[in-house]
């Protein structure tokens, strides 16, 4: 990691005398919000049908949240759980974890191999921007993103000027974490280089009496850059590398009476490596009507496991991907303000999956191809429409159409937008589903068919109080089929539809100049095509969250609850396998967190918060329990 962590200082010492160097840079300028991965192109806020949430920098900074997986854990819709601190794994709107898309900087972070994207602690320092779109996306992402997105923006150079600071923070189980950064932008690029550490000696998750505690160490590197070529073409690349290692327990291979008895105490370690980076080139055509951009993007995903030391088993994952989109301005304007805009992707994956666990061969491939057309419409009259449709060709599965449409209506005269979308998604079986192989408990099934799902969303936007208050209400149901589930020692579609049906309610209200007010509820019922409730979809999620500013504005106190109802977990304690563990309800909950921080000078600031304040003994999965009462303490720096 040093030579790397030299090697990106050194370009990006080289790259700024000639991205400052001009003797003005332009003035910052405020656009229209819009969400960036809502569609082929962005999409203006108001004329976005679906229900999404965006957390930014300082939304992360004000709580305090360190993880990424504690920022999502009040989003509306959202299920986290962790099994350990080195494994969470995130639902939307009662999909599985492989129903998810997560993409860093516009590149694909879920592993061909599982599916899914594992957020073992994933770090909160170094990030922008956190997009949350709830809801059928696969015309415009394709497979895989079947219940919603989660779209992280990095660190980026957008003000003018040279910057740079950083943050310390130590705290309870060993806690130290260090980040640093510095960007520069001027007249035609920017360039942003950052770096972020942590260390935590951990908990034992086992609770064993004189057990080993289950450390968690990270290190994360983010390199992002973008010059104007000439007027109309720009190019720029994103580069992320994230080096974990850390222990974990194992569990039971015998019925226990107890979940508390489940998990036990085993000298089991881990390293996982990521790297994920892409380039890209936009250029301008037609006096700005047309827009092409080209992207070539790619990760690699590596973990190796241990016993005591001694390895174990390890298996990697690799994507390729390249992607063309053409946007053209309808109305006959520039095509990055077009009211009526119509846009077309191309593009092409393929996907590596490798693993010291295998029957007979032990390394797999699959391509895909596909098409997607997209029209984003917004009118006079407060209408916006946004329609999309996507052919998916593909080497291993027959080939796919999904489809998504989408409208809002802000009333004429009224703080009130009306909302509607509905669409076709699929999900593709994971590489281990397929050909994922454990002597002597599972092997995959090669004749797996892909996951379909259909939903439907009504929902009402509503801003009151004389501008100091927003309301968001969205209904949802979604029907899956052919769903995915394992069934001894191999996995299979079952047959019949499972159902998600539900309504999400987010509030945000500035009480006072000093105190700001929010809240978030999720209501969710999931169940499996023979009626049972799916694992780890609680029925009931409430958060509650209250900011006040004191020291005329340069300090500030965040407390957020967390209510948990009406969750359920698989039995696996008391199950010898390969029975089917029952499904039964876990305990309900409510964890408070508690926030701070105080402006000692205009570039210092003094923070502390304190997770799990009354220390509640809880779980979010039969015999994992969250993280008891823990305090910390650190300083921000930026100039």
């Amino acid at each position: 990691m040093f030579r790397t962590t030299v090697s990106l200082i050194a370009i990006t010492a080289a790259l700024l005398p000639v991205i400052v160097s001009a003797e003005e840079v332009p003035e910052t300028v405020i656009l229209d919000q819009v969400v960036l991965s809502g569609g082929l192109s962005p999409v203006v806020e108001s004329a976005y049908g679906r229900a999404y949430t965006v957390l930014t920098a300082e939304d992360l900074q004000q709580r305090r949240v360190t993880t990424v997986q504690d920022a999502l854990r009040t989003v509306p819709g959202l299920s986290v759980t962790s099994t350990g601190e080195s494994l969470t794994s995130i639902r939307i709107r009662g999909g599985e974890t492989n129903h998810v898309l997560v993409l860093i900087d516009g590149v694909e972070a879920n592993s061909p191999g599982s599916g899914d994207y594992t957020f073992s602690g994933m770090l909160a320092e170094d990030i922008e921007r956190i997009e949350v779109l709830r809801g059928p996306q696969s015309t415009i992402h394709g497979a895989n993103a079947a219940s919603g997105v989660i779209s992280i923006t990095t660190r980026q150079a957008r003000t003018p000027g040279l910057h740079y600071g950083g943050t310390v923070e130590v705290g309870g189980l060993g806690t130290r974490t260090a980040s640093a950064y510095v960007q520069a932008r001027g007249e035609r690029g920017g360039i942003s280089l950052s770096a972020v550490s942590r260390r935590s000696d951990g908990e034992d998750t086992s609770r064993t009496p004189g057990g080993d505690t289950d450390f968690n160490d990270h290190d994360t590197l983010g390199l992002t850059g973008s010059y104007e070529l000439t007027d109309g073409i720009s190019a720029g690349f994103t580069l992320r590398r994230r080096w974990q290692e850390y222990g974990y327990d194992g569990t039971s291979w015998t019925a226990v009476d107890s979940p508390d008895d489940y998990v036990i105490d085993t000298p089991f370690t881990a390293k996982r490596n990521e790297t994920y980076g892409s380039l890209w080139l936009e250029a301008e055509a037609l006096e700005g009507r047309f827009l092409h951009r080209f992207i070539l993007s790619g990760s690699n995903q590596t973990a190796d496991h241990f016993n005591a030391g001694v390895p174990d088993y390890d298996d990697a994952s690799r994507l390729r991907d390249i992607k063309y989109t053409g946007s053209w301005a309808l109305d006959g304007g520039h095509v990055r303000d077009a009211q009526q805009k119509l846009s077309v992707a191309l593009q092409a994956k393929r996907e590596t999956y490798e693993t010291s666990n295998a029957y007979g061969a032990n390394r797999y491939e699959r391509d895909s191809k596909s098409v997607a057309l997209e029209y984003q419409g917004q009118f006079d009259n407060g209408l916006g429409i946004q329609a999309g449709l996507r052919r998916s060709f593909n080497d291993v599965f027959r080939d796919a159409t999904t489809w998504s449409i989408a409208g809002a209506w802000a009333l004429p005269d009224r703080d009130l937008r009306l909302r509607a979308a509905a669409g076709k998604a699929t999900v593709n079986p994971t590489m281990f589903e397929l050909y994922g192989y454990t002597s002597g408990t599972y092997r995959g099934n090669p004749d797996l068919r892909p996951e379909t799902s259909h939903s439907y969303e009504l929902g009402v936007d509503w801003t009151f109080a004389e501008g100091r208050a927003n309301l968001g209400a969205t209904l949802f149901t979604s029907k899956v089929e052919d769903m995915i589930t394992g069934a001894g020692t191999t996995s299979q579609n079952i047959s019949g539809t499972s159902t998600r049906k539900g309504f999400e309610l987010e509030l945000d209200y500035d009480a006072t100049d000093w105190l700001r007010l929010g809240a978030t509820y999720t209501y969710m019922d999931a169940r499996t095509e023979d009626g049972k409730p799916v694992p780890r979809q609680p029925r009931h999620q409430l958060g509650l969250r209250a900011t006040a500013d004191f020291a005329q504005g340069r300090g500030s106190v965040t407390a957020d609850l967390r209510y948990v109802a009406d969750n359920y977990g698989q039995e696996w304690f008391n199950t010898v396998w390969p029975a089917i563990p029952a499904t039964t309800k876990l305990p309900d909950f409510v964890t408070v967190n508690l926030a701070a921080q105080y402006d000692l000078t205009d570039n210092l600031r003094l923070t502390g918060r304190v997770v799990n304040l009354f220390d509640e003994d809880y779980s979010e999965a039969w015999g994992y329990y969250g993280q008891g009462r823990t305090a910390y303490v650190g300083l921000t720096a930026q100039w």
